[in-house]
């Protein structure tokens, strides 16, 4: 049986794949794996993950989405910063502040890359959410019929009744988990397919319901 792993270090803001060998056989389980451009930061102090450490260090970031061909569906692992950024000749500042932002960049949207693949939003079977920061949840409902799997604490920590929302670029809908886009709240570990290939791994830390 193939395996797929991914390991997504939010906190440094890069990313381990390891895939094994490509299952040819056509009998099931996992056979192809696209890693997506999903946008770059760049932030002016890396201290802010590494207290006390490389403080006043700039830091550039690659922002990865992954694609997950399986025999039962596509698997979308995060959706990346909002394909709206790829429009903005300056990039993105959350709160425009040059000093503590990460300013976020797009080569890329995703719906250009799925395209040219041939996957079309209503191929995706089911869609992963390391976390919640915008820049792992960007382009969320242009996905709206897609089931989305998140951990039941990071949901309740963002989205329950009364949570103020996300930070989101201009033009970019925010979630909405809480109405009428499908979702499934993950309880710590979660065998997507239920055959083992595609594990989500509870790893809470980075925010209180972080998923590898």
């Amino acid at each position: 049986m193939n395996r797929v792993i991914i390991i997504v270090m939010a906190v440094s803001g890069f990313f381990w794949v390891n895939a094994t060998k490509a299952q040819t056989s056509g009998k099931g389980g996992v056979d192809k794996l696209y890693i997506l451009d999903c946008g770059q930061g760049h932030s002016p102090d890396e201290s802010r993950w590494t207290v006390g450490v490389n403080v006043g260090k700039p830091i550039d970031i690659s922002d990865s989405c992954y694609l997950i061909h399986h025999a039962q569906g596509y698997f979308l692992w995060d959706t990346g910063i909002s394909d709206q950024v790829a429009a903005m000749p300056d990039g993105w500042l959350p709160t425009n502040n040059p000093a503590t932002d990460i300013h976020w960049t797009r080569a890329k949207t995703l719906e250009s890359q799925l395209a040219a693949i041939g996957v079309k939003p209503t191929d995706i079977r089911f869609i992963g959410i390391s976390h919640t920061h915008p820049d792992h949840i960007g382009n969320i409902e242009r996905f709206p019929s897609v089931t989305v799997l998140i951990q039941k604490i990071e949901y309740d920590y963002y989205f329950a009744p009364g949570k103020p929302g996300l930070t989101m670029p201009p033009g970019d809908k925010a979630p909405s988990f809480s109405k009428d886009h499908p979702v499934q709240l993950v309880q710590e570990d979660l065998d997507v397919f239920g055959d083992g290939s595609v594990m989500i791994v509870s790893t809470s830390g980075h925010t209180p319901g972080h998923e590898s």
